[in-house]
Parts: structure tokens; C-alpha cells; sequence
């Protein structure tokens, strides 16, 4: 069964649900409780919310005039992405994908002025951090249990949005399992993989999710040893994979201080939403001028909103 078509059809008619504080009030269209507990942290709501019923994609924007909120989100598919291309607001990808020139020398990279990285290889040196491929498959398992779920259901609580990583296991080129020692014991892993001319950070995690190894500086060292293992298998990129397009969330803030950039080029093919503000609304001006985003123009191109 073709799941994406039916999650496209599904979309054609959205359960929208008000969320609303003393400062703010916006209305989500869609069905994922891990993006609607998102957006409703981000506007600084309350998770208290009520649901106001469906509505089919054309009458979204109506709920403007019905409610007159500061701001509306809709989850759209392809099947009308280019409705809502037509219409005032912004389509907005559910993740945007970013990754790091390394074809240069590592002194560049690892340059004060240009990234983090000699904070994180401070703490690399500092907690006696290395590294090691791992191929075995029990070594896999082991990573699944004790790195990747407790890590995200700890790291993300509601917003965790937990993978059968079966699939990128099987996949082709074979992915690799990075291992992250401290003082010899492994305690963070990462699933990368090479593919052309980029090396692919997948899917990482620390030893039964403990935030003590992340203080200790182990997810900016996946990142640096990645990047190491790129140069070595002569990579030109490293794919540190996706984020949230708004840049002061603190994943894509971490990436960008880490001199990744943004892949630009979009498709009409992935998941977006459409995000508008009440152009009466002071608080959702506001918003926008304190948080700025990337979002999607008619060329499909990744951009940044201007104030």
C-alpha cells in the first residue's frame, strides 16, 4: 500500500486545533501531535488547546476570519503544495537539510572565526575523546537500544519522533557506525555513510541518553570525527542532515555555528507547511522579526524571510 498517497489524501481535510496564551493565539491544521507540540512551543503557547473540527485545505484560510489568530499553520502535500504557492504566506519545509564544505584544509574549518570547532576540539582534548568504525551487526542492535532511543526520548520528550532504522541499515552504499570514546569506553555513536561526494551523518545517540556525555562535548566531536572520516575517504561535503527551518531553534543554531549552510535546492515532493500571520497582529510581526526562517520560493529555492 502507497502510504505517502494516502497521507496526501488525507491532507485534502485537516482537524485544526487552537492553541492560546496571554500573548499569543495561533491555529494548526494537521494531524501530527509531534509538529503541532512543536509549533506550540515555539509561538510560546500553552499545550492547552481545543479542537475547532475539520476543515477542508481550501478553507484554511478562512480561519482568520473566524478566529482571528495571530497566526495559522497548515500541514500541505503535493497534492495542493501549489495551491497554497498561489496564496499570501509562507510554505515552509518540515525540515531543511544542511552539511559542511570540508573539502579544504582543516585549519580553515576549524578556524575561531568560522566555526565552533575549536571549542569542540577543546573538549575533545579536555575529556580524552576518540573514535573507531564499527561494522558488526550486534554492534548495530546495541546502538539501536542504548544510543538512538533513549537519546531521542530523552533529548526530544513529546517531540520525539522515534524510527525503525532497519531500512538505513539495509541500505546501499552500507552505513557505518562511528563509535565515540571516553577514556575507552564508548559512549556516543552516529550512523554515517558515504555516498558520491559527501559523507552522511544519519542518525546518532549517546550511551542510554545521558546528558553528562553531551556537557562532556561527545555530539560535537560525532560531528568532528565524521568530518575527519569524510576528508579521509576524500569527501567534499558533510551532510549533517535535517533541522527545523526556523534559525533560532537550537539544533539549527548548533549546526550553523558549526559553518553548515543550507542545501538551497527544494522539491514540490516533500512535506511542507504553510505559515501566515495576522498582518493586524503586532505580537506575530514581532515574532517573525525575532525569529527568522527559511521558507520555500516559487522556484523551489530555499530562502530566508526578510523583515
Amino acid at each position: 500500500m502507497d502510504i505517502d498517497w494516502l497521507k496526501n489524501l488525507a491532507r485534502l481535510c485537516l482537524p485544526t486545533y487552537k492553541y492560546e496564551s496571554d500573548t499569543m493565539k495561533i491555529i494548526y491544521a494537521g494531524y501530527s501531535s509531534i509538529k503541532k507540540n512543536y509549533y506550540a512551543r515555539l509561538f510560546n503557547t500553552n499545550n492547552q488547546h481545543s479542537f475547532l473540527g475539520w476543515r477542508w485545505f481550501w478553507q484554511i484560510p478562512n480561519l482568520f476570519k473566524s478566529y482571528d489568530p495571530d497566526m495559522v499553520i497548515a500541514e500541505i502535500g503535493p497534492t495542493i503544495y501549489h495551491h497554497f504557492q498561489k496564496m499570501n504566506g509562507y510554505i515552509i519545509p518540515e525540515w531543511v537539510s544542511m552539511r559542511i564544505n570540508i573539502d579544504r584544509p582543516l585549519s580553515e574549518i576549524c578556524q575561531t572565526s568560522v566555526s565552533d570547532f575549536s571549542d569542540v576540539k577543546r573538549k575533545i582534548r579536555k575529556y580524552n575523546l576518540t573514535y573507531e568504525i564499527i561494522t558488526d551487526k550486534i554492534s548495530t542492535d546495541y546502538f539501536n537500544e542504548r544510543f538512538y532511543l533513549p537519546y531521542i526520548t530523552k533529548r526530544h520528550g513529546a517531540e520525539a519522533w522515534i524510527e525503525d532504522l532497519s531500512t538505513i541499515w539495509k541500505s546501499s552504499p552500507t552505513p557505518l557506525l562511528l563509535g565515540i570514546k571516553e577514556n575507552g569506553v564508548i559512549v556516543g555513536a552516529s550512523i554515517i555513510r558515504k555516498s558520491e561526494d559527501s559523507i552522511y551523518l544519519l542518525r546518532l545517540g549517546l550511551l542510554d541518553g545521558n546528558e553528562e556525555y553531551r556537557r562532556h562535548g561527545v555530539i560535537g566531536a560525532i560531528y568532528y570525527f565524521s568530518l575527519i572520516e569524510g576528508k579521509n575517504m576524500g569527501c567534499r561535503y558533510l551532510n549533517v542532515g535535517g533541522t527545523r527551518p526556523f534559525l533560532t531553534d537550537g539544533l539549527t543554531k548548533f549546526k550553523i555555528g558549526l559553518g553548515a549552510e543550507f542545501t538551497l535546492e527544494q522539491a514540490p515532493t516533500k512535506e511542507y507547511l504553510w505559515f501566515q500571520i495576522n498582518e493586524h497582529s503586532v505580537v506575530a510581526k514581532e515574532f517573525i522579526r525575532r525569529n527568522p526562517f527559511m521558507h520555500v520560493n516559487k522556484d523551489f529555492r530555499l530562502v530566508r524571510s526578510v523583515t
